[in-house]
């Protein structure tokens, strides 16, 4: 059971950082200008639905197996990297799903016309959202060099 987990949360923390990479990096392409952004509305909603149905799951799902692989090791001889991945790791999956969530909603009511309470642009929204993946990336990969180099 162990490796199946190990797979479930190799694969997730793939799929996190590829996507939320890529995804960001072509946002902060898109959103140059707010007439040009509108044209890609369409593009921008494909990759909101891919963010909220395919990544945060896997995001739950590294969460889910990351736990479970913590609870095997003996909690009094845990290596420091290991406290690292389990605590930053999980203070990052945690804040990465809420502030996403909220940038997701507001970015679509935006698209959709719908006022938001605190009005912002198109482009500043879109930026942020971009940002936010992109951060949520880094901070990844940051915790992911402190496991695979084992610093203690």
């Amino acid at each position: 059971m162990y490796s199946l987990s190990y797979i479930f949360h190799i694969a997730g923390v793939a799929i996190w950082v590829g996507s939320f990479l890529a995804l960001g990096y072509l946002l902060r392409g898109i959103a140059k200008n707010e007439r040009a952004l509108t044209n890609f509305a369409p593009v921008i909603k494909r990759i909101q639905k891919w963010v909220m149905w395919g990544v945060l799951p896997s995001l739950t799902l590294i969460l889910l197996s990351g736990v479970y692989m913590i609870l095997q090791f003996n909690r009094e001889s845990m290596p420091l990297y290991l406290t690292i991945m389990e605590q930053g790791g999980t203070m990052i999956i945690l804040l990465t799903i809420i502030f996403v969530s909220i940038y997701s909603v507001r970015l679509t009511r935006k698209l959709e016309g719908i006022p938001l309470k605190k009005e912002k642009t198109l482009v500043g929204l879109t930026k942020m959202y971009a940002n936010y993946l992109l951060i949520s990336t880094l901070l990844g990969i940051g915790i992911v060099i402190i496991v695979g180099l084992r610093l203690s």
